[in-house]
């Protein structure tokens, strides 16, 4: 989750209007290696799962991370193809309006996958 989870802040951050000096341009290569990161997380998740299915479907934070995850990757989907069209403005390009907004939820919901993951051990 770490590779995700890590690219997508980056390129969050890069919407919202830090580290303005990287292009965008230079960053839509991160949405494959991030997907790729996403994949591998999701099989090896799939192998954790099974070996106790029971407990983690009425454990709340299990749950929660689950959503959060999903909600992630929705953003980051919806995110990809707005990072190659404002790529092909100026190389400081800032995200506006909906893009924006979008970025924010992103890191809001992978902070909670992330806080939700280390939860689930303890409660």
């Amino acid at each position: 989750l770490a590779v995700m989870v890590g690219l997508a802040l980056a390129i969050d951050m890069r919407l919202l209007g830090r580290f303005r000096s990287i292009p965008l341009s230079s960053l839509r290569v991160f949405f494959t290696v991030a997907w790729i990161g996403f994949l591998v997380n999701f099989l090896s998740g799939v192998a954790l799962f099974s070996s106790q299915a029971t407990s983690y479907m009425t454990n709340v934070p299990f749950l929660v991370k689950m959503a959060c995850v999903l909600a992630g990757a929705a953003t980051v989907g919806y995110l990809q193809p707005a990072v190659a069209r404002i790529s092909d403005g100026p190389p400081d390009a800032v995200a506006t309006g909906t893009v924006r907004t979008m970025a924010i939820v992103s890191i809001v919901v992978w902070l909670g996958a992330t806080i939700t993951g280390r939860l689930i051990a303890y409660l």
